[in-house]
This record gives C-alpha cells, structure tokens and sequence, in this order.
C-alpha cells in the first residue's frame, strides 16, 4: 500500500449527511437480499455530480462501519482536474497493465474504513485495459477484501468505459442532475446499460434545490406543479433509489 494518505473533505452539513444515510440504508437492504458488494456510479453526461456523490456515498458507507474502496475508473481525465487530485499517482491504470500489484495502488484516507484507489497515469487503450484479464482479477480481489467498492466511471455518453464497468461488477447506480438530464439521455443510458446486460439497481437525483427535496419527501405531488419536461423525469425516476440532495455537497474536496 503507499504510504500517501489522501485527505477527503467530508461535508458538515446535516441535509447532505442525512441524504446520504438514506442512500446508504438503500444499497444496505439491497445488499443483503442480493448479496451486491461492486458498484459502477454512472452518468449520462459530464458534470452531473457523480464524483461528488461517489465519494460522499463511500464516506456514508464507511462511517456506518463497513470497509470500503473508492475506485477512479475514469483513466481519461488528467489527474489535476480530479477531486481528489495528486500527481503521478500508481493507480488503476498501472495494475491493468501489469505494471504494479494492486497493494502498491492503493492508499489509505483519513476517512476510517475508507481507501482510495487512483486512476494511475492516462492509458492509451483504457477500453482494451477494462477488458483485460487483469480487470476481472482486480474484481475477484476486491470482493474478499473489502465489503463494498465504489467505481466512478466516466459519463455513459462521452465513452465506452462505463458501460463496460458496469456489466462486469453487481450493480449500477445512474446518477442524474436534477432539472438538466433529459428523458431521451435517462432512457439511451438506460438501453446502454441493459444491451450489456449491467445490472441497473437504481437512479439517482442529484442537484437538488433544499426547498424541493424537502417536499419531495412530503409528498410526490409536489412535482406534478413542475414543467412537463421535468415532470416527466420526475415522474420516471420515483420508481428508483430516493435521492440526495446536493444542497451543500462540496464542489471541491
């Protein structure tokens, strides 16, 4: 394991702490009537949350005593634009190409129960490496080490990445922004997902505004007020896991 230790922001604010929990309880239940340990976080596009709500989720899962790592699988993006950003560090990418043994890309974190395992430096052939014997060594590995992984994958519709991480771990969680992700990208995610038979136990909505996931819990009617291109998201994603809100997850870790 290297010895550097990452410092991960774990927000204050009691909405957020509490939304998580909910989520958490959620994959908790899940888990124990379908024994899922791997999860891939998804999107539909960029920028719709999912990082921030991986690593809140895997300090959530951590802070209710259970061992956890939190895997950067997205090996396209420059280590200086990650939330958890540290240069040149060993990571995924090193251990699929046999250059490393997964001990050596693994930190610690100062969250208990939590590690953390780097994208590595910017592969070539990301697609090639997820496909890899080594890919599916590093699955077997995980499961008896830790109690639950956390991928964060690359936006559904930028990269083939995702999708194939998430047909190859238990389950995936779709994460969707509130107000902005459209039906037609929530259902092509979707059919992505499914044509490679990954296991979609969810979708979560992100970026909400206080005021609304305040009423949301009171009452769904609460949505029925709301345009009907939101309505229709809405209405489409309460079949699906509760959602967090984001008022207050930090945009910077």
């Amino acid at each position: 394991m290297q010895l550097k230790t990452f410092n991960v922001y774990n927000n204050s604010n009691k909405a957020v702490h509490d939304a998580y929990d909910m989520l958490t309880a959620k994959i908790h239940i899940n888990n124990n009537e379908k024994k899922l340990k791997t999860f891939a976080l998804a999107s539909c596009n960029p920028k719709e949350g999912k990082t921030s709500l991986a690593i809140s989720l895997a300090i959530s899962i951590a802070h209710s005593g259970w061992k956890v790592l939190l895997v950067d699988a997205d090996m396209r993006k420059p280590t200086n634009e990650k939330r958890l950003n540290q240069e040149s560090q060993l990571g995924l990418s090193e251990y699929l190409s046999g250059k490393i043994e997964l001990n050596e890309g693994i930190c610690e974190t100062n969250i208990t129960n939590l590690t953390y395992l780097s994208c590595g430096m910017n592969p070539n052939n990301p697609v090639e490496l997820l496909c890899s014997v080594r890919f599916k060594q590093l699955l077997e590995k995980v499961q008896s080490n830790y109690d639950y992984v956390l991928f964060d994958t690359p936006a559904l519709e930028s990269v083939a990445d995702g999708s194939i991480i998430a047909s190859h771990v238990d389950a995936a969680l779709l994460v969707v922004e509130a107000g902005t992700t459209s039906m037609k990208s929530l259902k092509r995610a979707k059919e992505q997902l499914a044509s490679l038979g990954a296991n979609l136990t969810g979708v979560v909505l992100n970026k909400m505004k206080r005021r609304d996931y305040k009423k949301y819990y009171g009452s769904y009617d609460y949505f029925t007020k709301a345009r009907k291109t939101k309505r229709s998201l809405l209405g489409y994603l309460k079949n699906f896991l509760l959602p967090p809100s984001d008022q207050g997850i930090p945009k910077n870790f």
